[in-house]
């Protein structure tokens, strides 16, 4: 199984997307009255891979989620809704049904069938570190009958948030080409492989990116509320990872639409010719290498580590104080975070020295974390001053998620997308199978307590039945310092007049980018 890593920073989304038709036409769209029909916006870097089952970083994400096409989308509250499915039926955690729409192709023309489908989950369960997050423990038991276009996935151990797992880019259904020609899939060479609305046209490492909308045979998320616009027929990526440049771009009419963080979403404050929607796109925690022999592996040293945080002060150095102290290692938006503090370790650093003075530390952290990793710099010089010492390197993006499935380094602040926004998204970077057994876990421990008890909430559709075990292993988490809950990275999706970036349960996706009638 590859050994890649959902890697996170910042956005959820940034904004791209499209022109649009009506959210659940299976058409290509085309723009009327002399109005543009190109939507120019921002990534932070090149995506790691166009193999969605490899999808690592914001960037991969921003892209992906254009050219595979998956069979259900989260849409506002919590609630699904169809994409390449038409129907579904999900109320039993050991068993779904998915009914393949009419009129799907493939980017050569191959019609989606239900074996298609069945054919690219199975790729998935073979190849991606989310298979746990989507399935669960289980290996999966999938079914084709291509003359009712029905999929049945079968599960011996109910896993009930198995079909919003089924929302995230990296479980979109890759066409038969793609599977055929990995090392062409992963490179997007392969317009066969793509099932979404949009195929990768020219693409310039390190300078930009173009998609370009299909003809026919694809089809746009059913949101409850549709999008008064139409999908944009051309879809042009700057990489650009400086948000004062971007908000330069926007403000002087080179992007039309974009995400922006930290001060630069200030810039847009007053002006009402643009759309501006604040939102976390990631939360930030402290986490550690917990691999057996390495400083972390002891407690007491990770719980003198929290000991030596300012948890304010770290949230005011990331974004000016716009976000807010977190309270779990998931956004308040996620059904069952934490919102209390009672069993969070509290500041204390006459403690944290009596551990921490003369440890060496080997710190990694992502640029995104605060403006050029200025959240890993604050944590670094609290160490410091409880007497460590911290060797940091802050680098890019793409870099770090490489990095942090290493054994390379002793602690990090992860910066969390958790795109299927789910507990269960959330505990998988440090808990569960880990990096160098094939899954997602970062941590080197496999935290089985907390595996558990995510089973057991797993096992039940109950909500409140979900959220008391939850709570559980939330105490049990900020106890035992396996995690350090801090903060959020605030992400503004923002449009200039004509465009829109409507945000979808707690993100901004791209494929619901749109250009207003």
């Amino acid at each position: 199984m590859a050994r890649k890593q959902l890697a996170l920073a910042v956005l959820a989304a940034a904004a791209s997307a499209a022109l649009v038709l009506s959210a659940c036409t299976t058409g290509g769209g085309a723009s009327s009255g002399g109005k543009t029909d190109t939507i120019r916006t921002t990534t932070l870097a090149d995506p790691n891979t166009f193999d969605p089952t490899k999808f690592a970083g914001a960037s991969a994400y921003q892209t992906g989620g254009l050219l595979y096409g998956t069979l259900v989308y989260q849409d506002q509250n919590n609630t699904l809704v169809p994409g390449i499915a038409s129907e579904f039926k999900i109320d039993d955690p050991k068993h779904q049904e998915y009914t393949i729409r009419d009129g799907m192709k493939c980017g050569d023309g191959t019609e989606i069938t239900a074996t298609v489908v069945k054919d690219s989950l199975e790729y998935f369960v073979k190849n991606s570190q989310q298979k746990s997050l989507v399935f669960g423990p289980s290996t999966p038991k999938i079914a084709a009958d291509d003359a009712a276009k029905k999929v049945t996935v079968d599960l011996a151990t109910g896993w009930s948030d198995s079909a919003r797992g089924l929302t995230m880019n990296e479980a979109g259904i890759v066409c038969p080409a793609g599977l055929k020609d990995p090392a062409g899939l992963a490179k997007g060479t392969v317009e066969g492989a793509f099932s979404g609305p949009y195929t990768l046209t020219d693409n310039k490492p390190g300078a930009s990116l173009e998609f370009t909308l299909r003809d026919d045979g694809y089809t746009f998320p059913e949101y409850k509320e549709k999008p008064d616009g139409e999908y944009a027929k051309k879809i042009n990526f700057a990489i650009n990872a400086d948000n004062n440049a971007i908000a330069n771009g926007l403000l002087t009419g080179t992007y039309d639409a974009s995400a922006v963080s930290g001060d630069a979403m200030s810039r847009f404050d007053g002006k009402d010719e643009y759309a501006a929607n604040r939102y976390a796109s990631a939360t930030l925690y402290a986490m550690f290498n917990e691999r057996k022999g390495q400083p972390m592996a002891d407690k007491a040293t990770r719980v003198a580590v929290a000991q030596a945080l300012n948890r304010t002060t770290f949230n005011q150095t990331i974004g000016g104080g716009l976000s807010k102290v977190l309270n779990s290692f998931a956004s308040d938006d996620v059904e069952c975070a934490a919102t209390s503090d009672a069993s969070i370790i509290k500041q204390d650093a006459e403690a944290a020295k009596k551990v921490l003075a003369g440890k060496t530390i080997r710190m990694v952290g992502t640029l995104a974390a605060g403006p050029n990793g200025a959240g890993n710099s604050y944590v670094a010089q609290a160490l410091e001053a409880a007497g460590a010492k911290v060797k940091l390197r802050n680098l890019d993006n793409t870099t770090w998620a490489t990095e942090t499935k290493k054994d390379t380094w002793d602690l990090t602040v992860m910066a969390s997308l958790n795109p299927s926004r789910t507990m269960g998204g959330g505990l998988n970077y440090f808990t569960g199978p880990t990096v160098d057994d094939g899954g997602r876990n970062m941590s080197g421990d496999e935290h089985t307590s907390i595996v558990d008890l995510n089973l057991k909430a797993m096992a039940t559709t109950d909500k409140d039945a979900r959220c008391k075990i939850y709570q559980r292993a939330q105490e049990k988490l900020d106890q035992d310092a396996i995690v350090v809950p801090l903060s959020a990275i605030m992400t503004q999706a923002t449009a200039k007049e004509g465009f829109a970036a409507p945000q979808i349960n707690g993100g901004a996706p791209t494929i619901a980018m749109y250009i207003k009638n």
